[in-house]
């Protein structure tokens, strides 16, 4: 895009008039008018400077045009802040004060209210390979209703555990899909235990480094 191009785009974005824009960069409206007629092909770097800054823009962003600026900011206002589990107080759970920035369209991809989810990091191997120490994991807090083979996030002794869920009669088995079981054993809980479900696990990824 040559800089006359790119000045009447950013002055129709921001609605202004040629005088304007002269009176706002200290630079005669003649000037304005042969940069956008195209009579100054290579307006003096000096002045074309004094515009962009008058414009409130770096040199890239002139050059990209508004349209890159449209695109930069849809992307920034489809990310969501999802709450993040850092501890537990009083048997729930504690948020950071920094959230986890994720795409809202992704999350209603998995068929998830954004408002209804929640993050926490896979604290060790218990669910490799299908759950990595160090990953991300999304919670969604409004499906609690333990299921057959889901995986879901329980609160237990204080952390985040994950398990896949074992139901039977009389109990509620916590099963690790890690095949290690001399390191990483099933939980059997009676079938009427009280046991804090923090929701169905239904987005992993994004390993920490």
């Amino acid at each position: 895009m040559n800089n006359s191009e790119a000045l009447r785009q950013w002055m129709r974005h921001f609605g202004l008039s040629q005088a304007q824009l002269g009176e706002r960069a200290g630079v005669p409206q003649p000037t304005v008018h042969r940069i956008l007629s195209g009579d100054t092909a290579s307006p003096r770097a000096a002045t074309l400077r004094k515009l962009i800054d008058a414009l409130g823009l770096s040199v890239s962003e002139f050059e990209a045009g508004p349209g890159a600026r449209a695109v930069a900011e849809a992307a920034v206002e489809t990310l969501v802040a999802i709450p993040v589990i850092e501890g537990f107080v009083d048997t729930q759970p504690h948020f950071a004060a920094q959230g986890l920035g994720f795409s809202a369209v992704l999350a209603r991809q998995l068929a998830a209210d954004p408002a209804t989810l929640i993050a926490a990091v896979a604290p060790h191997q218990s669910m490799a390979p299908t759950i990595q120490k160090g990953d991300w994991v999304l919670i969604d807090r409004a499906r609690t209703e333990l299921c057959a083979g889901q995986i879901f996030a329980v609160a237990m002794d204080g952390a985040v555990m994950i398990r896949r869920i074992g139901l039977s009669p009389d109990y509620i088995t916590l099963q690790p899909d890690n095949p290690d079981h001399s390191r990483y054993f099933a939980v059997q809980l009676p079938a009427q235990a009280s046991l804090l479900v923090l929701g169905l696990v239904v987005w992993r990824g994004g390993t920490l480094s």
